[in-house]
């Protein structure tokens, strides 16, 4: 297994561990990690059961494993391609099923935040999830 999928299925593993000791029920979690630079980084974490999409709280425990984990991660991409990802919004389902999306040039990109639903940089399709009323 390559180092880039050694880092992501242990990122998995640690939203997965947030997501399960939330007392919100869900099928689905999101972290959304943005980092312009190697010295600034921010998170954004939300659940979502069926079409409905929560804020998930993570406390710094959880940021400070996923952060030097996502940097790594970018630095083993920065190497294989050249170019370092600007942003990561990695999936974990219920299923223990999970998918990591990168971004390289646009850090509005992906939004997984409630405010961004319907927009064009929503992560989300606009029928995926629903728009709060």
């Amino acid at each position: 297994m390559s180092k880039k999928n050694e880092l992501t299925l242990l990122m998995a593993k640690v939203l997965l561990k947030l997501t399960s000791e939330s007392p919100q029920a869900w099928d689905q979690s999101y972290c959304r990690f943005l980092a312009q630079d190697k010295n600034q980084a921010s998170f954004q974490f939300m659940s979502r059961l069926g079409k409905t999409l929560r804020t998930l709280p993570a406390p710094p425990e959880y940021t400070d494993l996923l952060g030097p984990l996502m940097h790594s991660l970018f630095d083993e991409m920065q190497t294989e391609t050249t170019h370092r990802p600007v942003l990561a919004v990695l999936t974990v389902d219920a299923a223990k099923t999970y998918k990591l999306k990168l971004e390289y040039h646009n850090p509005h990109a992906h939004e997984i935040s409630l405010q961004a639903l319907g927009t064009k940089t929503s992560y989300f399709a606009s029928d995926e999830v629903d728009l709060p009323l």
